[in-house]
């Protein structure tokens, strides 16, 4: 067999394995934030629900009521539309995703071969490959249909790896389309030019001859840039920067130690900082990764991918409190080369210890992975499932117990709903959705005072909370202070224009407030945009 047709062999080998062993998540339904970003959004419906999608931001396009959010997902929501043209949701998304999952797996093999030796075993690329493909960290990617922009930025990131550059603008704007994909796909895919630059010190590339790939690249980041402002979407509202270089090397240290050591698989990944010690372990990760591609240069590509697929972590994790399990999906596949190179180099050993034990150490793994993903899988079916999951690792997890609080409350039962709620805050004080739950529950409870209490905490805390602002309005109607609703219903509808019953709770209020003929006014102005 020639080389080239054992390559294709292989990869695709390898891509049917890592879409394979996802294979019990195709029956699963809508899960965790699928009910809220996916379900009811318009790209599953004909193209032209597909156009009202993309033009705006991942919330609104979904449920109108919402604030403005930054993210803008086109080519995630392009993806669901095509799937839905070919089956039926969720299904079809969740074949999708394993599709994305397989191709990846398949690029990154391709990826991995191209840097053997020649005449090398295959048998380092396999391993490296499966070990990605199969590690557990790896589940919420490509289990949970709201993770697919995970999955495209994934994909993306590895085709610009295995699409070797060569010098005119036909190969050059084949690159920039991959980084057009990749922003259209997350964000965050700003953070891989990093892994453009370190491509070309790593193969030595003259300016002269990496300038036809950074000028395409800046076309592409700038039709991306032009196309969020023409649809007036809101900018990034980042952390404060001073405590980014610490979450950062907080951010190093978790997912390293992860991909050694997966942590039990739940929901929910509170971030506490590392504090000194933490920010030291993660310190001397980074320093010993650039000095390794400092030593030896070819190390520096995987490396750059590694550390610049933490940077968007980092600025969610100091924003959220959160170290998910999604995180790890695109920095991890930088870990998988230089398990690559780990275990070439192992095979290649002289010492007959060192050619046995690393490479089995790693197929040990993958076994482990495989296993592990197996196990898994169940919880991803649904709601109850992958909720009952999570507190079986921990019955303090915020998420779990905010989600089964809210399908109590939805069944009535409010003295459970409060019950979750309130270990849901304990655990998380600083999140608004819990307080807009909370505001919810207590006042369907009759407790107005509790539920403005809350409520009023909800409206200082991110992210997007106009229900928040409702309730608000809600309590103080309903404890007589009409001047006060109708401040929370107009700052409401500043947010959010398009919230359901917002126009004519402000004329009511108005009328409350005003009375006479600013409340005739109010009434007719509600009644033409209702």
């Amino acid at each position: 067999m020639k080389a080239w047709q054992r390559t294709i062999v292989v990869v695709t080998a390898l891509g049917l394995c890592g879409a394979a062993v996802y294979l019990p998540v195709i029956p699963s339904g809508w899960v965790w934030d699928d009910v809220n970003l996916v379900q009811p959004s318009p790209a599953l419906q004909d193209l032209s629900g597909l156009r009202r999608a993309v033009a705006t931001d991942l919330y609104r396009q979904a449920a109108p009521r919402l604030e403005a959010s930054p993210y803008w997902r086109p080519l995630a929501l392009a993806s669901f539309w095509l799937d839905t043209r070919v089956g039926t949701a969720p299904r079809a998304l969740h074949v999708g995703n394993l599709v994305l999952h397989g191709l990846a797996t398949a690029l990154l093999g391709f990826v991995l071969l191209r840097r053997r030796s020649g005449g090398s075993s295959v048998a380092g690329p396999v391993l490296a490959a499966t070990w990605w493909a199969f590690h557990p960290d790896n589940v919420e990617t490509v289990a949970w249909i709201s993770c697919r922009y995970e999955l495209l930025c994934g994909v993306a990131l590895l085709g610009l790896l295995a699409l070797p550059w060569r010098a005119g603008m036909r190969r050059a704007a084949l690159h920039g389309l991959l980084v057009l994909a990749g922003l259209l796909s997350k964000d965050g895919f700003g953070a891989m030019l990093i892994v453009v630059a370190a491509m070309d010190w790593a193969e030595h590339r003259a300016p002269a001859s990496a300038a036809p790939r950074w000028i395409a690249i800046g076309v592409a980041v700038a039709a991306w840039w032009t196309a969020r402002a023409a649809l007036g979407l809101v900018g990034f509202d980042l952390p404060p920067l001073g405590v980014l270089p610490g979450v950062f090397l907080d951010a190093v240290r978790i997912y390293f130690v992860r991909a050694i050591v997966p942590p039990p698989l739940t929901v929910g990944h509170p971030y506490v900082p590392g504090g000194a010690l933490g920010i030291a372990i993660g310190g001397a990760v980074v320093i010993a990764l650039v000095a390794a591609a400092v030593w030896r240069r070819r190390l520096a590509t995987p490396i750059a991918v590694f550390l610049a697929g933490l940077v968007p972590a980092a600025v969610a994790m100091a924003k959220f409190a959160q170290v998910p399990e999604r995180y790890f999906y695109a920095p991890s596949i930088g870990l998988a080369v230089l398990v690559g190179d780990l275990v070439a180099g192992g095979l290649g050993s002289r010492r007959g210890l060192v050619r046995r034990t690393v490479p089995a150490v790693v197929g040990l793994a993958v076994l482990v992975g495989v296993l592990r993903i197996e196990l898994r899988l169940p919880d991803w079916r649904s709601d109850a499932a992958i909720f009952a999951a999570a507190l079986r690792v921990d019955p303090e997890d915020a998420e779990a117990n905010l989600s089964l609080a809210v399908a109590a409350g939805r069944r009535g039962d409010w003295s459970s709903a409060l019950g979750a709620l309130a270990v849901a805050q304990r655990t998380e004080p600083r999140s608004g959705r819990i307080a807009t739950a909370l505001a919810w529950a207590l006042l369907r409870s009759g407790d107005v005072a509790g539920g403005q209490r809350q409520a009023e905490r909800a409206t200082t805390m991110p992210p997007y909370q106009p229900d928040a602002w409702y309730y608000l309005a809600v309590a103080r109607h309903q404890r007589g202070d009409h001047a006060g609703e109708l401040a929370a219903i107009e700052r409401l509808l500043e947010l959010s224009p398009g919230y359901p019953r917002a126009r004519g709770a402000r004329a009511f209020a108005a009328c409350e407030v005003g009375g006479g003929s600013r409340c005739s006014q109010a009434a007719q102005q509600a009644e033409a945009t209702l």
